[in-house]
């Protein structure tokens, strides 16, 4: 099944449409290919990046350094 496209403008400067351009031919694919493809990248780094944070600010499981030094030099009699 194919999926539905929207299409959308966007400007590059004559040196950067020349070099996806030149891109898009030596990888036997449009520019559009391309450009799609690098907004994925963006979008799942953009994903990944809110989760990490979020995990951060997860504090269940975790210690503080004091109670990891402790618990340190417990195990080491």
């Amino acid at each position: 099944m194919a999926t539905a496209l929207k299409r959308t403008t966007i400007f590059l400067t004559p040196d950067q449409h020349e070099r996806l351009r030149h891109l898009a031919f030596e990888r036997r694919t449009s520019m559009a290919r391309l450009l799609r493809d690098a907004a994925v990248e963006i979008l799942e780094d953009e994903e990944d990046i809110r989760e990490g944070l979020k995990a951060l600010h997860d504090e269940a499981g975790t210690v503080t350094w004091e109670e990891y030094q402790q618990s340190r030099r417990t195990r080491r009699g």
